[in-house]
């Protein structure tokens, strides 16, 4: 079995494990997620998921008994991490107690994270991006892996589109959405049509040209026959949409840790 120890309480952290998953070709009933976010039910039923809120992993002793009890009553041989070197609070301070391979899937962190915080020693460190300074982690083999062809895309055979149109793809929070929709009003010279593609449920838009879509993930079409594309630098969103770079925009977000500003520099034009 392989657990994956999956913090973040949006989509693109399970979107990333399950396109890890997808590359690696692992099979889903062989899957346990360890998680806080509130997307859980969206994860394949195949998949074991134990979900917890954030307070369980804040109590370093309780995360640790859990996690620990986890591996050994599912004979577990592998803990995938898809967190932070050392996680969100410092709760994986313990895996130099976990006997079994440790992988860290990486991406680019703010170096004020390594701060506070030194990275225990993993097994394998996946580098899933350019711009990580590997000098701040500890391990013993790092691999270059690319995820982006695991990314799913919904694909319908026909999509009655209001053209020719905008396309903002951010899954939340509701003021982020908001954000880019200013943004893509900056360009609109024809009274362009504006798609908004989100899983944030509580939108709304008055506007005559906004329609909001609510999908996980990108809509192939609409990708493709958008005039321009608005989105932040979230690794799966920013990756995801590469094909479409000519007509892209981006407005990164601030985050405590995830440096969004530092992967536009570094990838935009790749």
């Amino acid at each position: 079995m392989k657990l994956f120890y999956v913090y973040g309480s949006g989509l693109g952290h399970l979107n990333r494990i399950l396109s890890y998953i997808r590359i690696k070709k692992i099979k889903l009933s062989s899957c346990i997620i360890l998680t806080n976010s509130k997307h859980k039910n969206y994860l394949p039923q195949e998949i074991t998921v134990q979900y917890y809120p954030d307070p369980f992993f804040k109590d370093h002793a309780l995360f640790s008994e859990t996690l620990t009890r986890c591996i050994d009553n599912n004979n577990v041989d592998e803990l995938v991490v898809d967190v932070f070197p050392c996680g969100f609070y410092g709760e994986l301070t313990i895996l130099s107690k976990v006997s079994v391979k440790k992988t860290l899937l990486t991406r680019i962190l703010k170096t004020s994270y390594f701060d506070e915080y030194t990275s225990p020693w993993y097994d394998e460190l996946v580098v899933l991006e350019k711009g990580i300074e590997l000098d701040y982690y500890n391990y013993k083999e790092k691999i270059h892996l690319s995820i982006i062809d695991g990314f799913v895309y919904h694909t319908i055979d026909t999509y009655p589109v209001k053209a020719p149109f905008f396309l903002i793809i951010h899954s939340e929070p509701e003021e982020e959405v908001i954000q880019l929709y200013k943004l893509a009003k900056l360009y609109q010279k024809n009274k362009e049509h504006i798609y908004i593609q989100t899983y944030c449920n509580t939108i709304k838009f008055v506007e005559e040209n906004v329609t909001v879509i609510l999908a996980k993930d990108p809509i192939l079409q609409l990708l493709e026959q958008s005039t321009k594309i608005f989105t932040a630098c979230g690794f799966n969103t920013f990756f995801a949409t590469q094909k479409y770079r000519n007509k892209q925009y981006f407005l990164p977000f601030k985050r405590r840790f995830d440096d969004q500003f530092k992967r536009k520099n570094k990838n935009e034009l790749q």
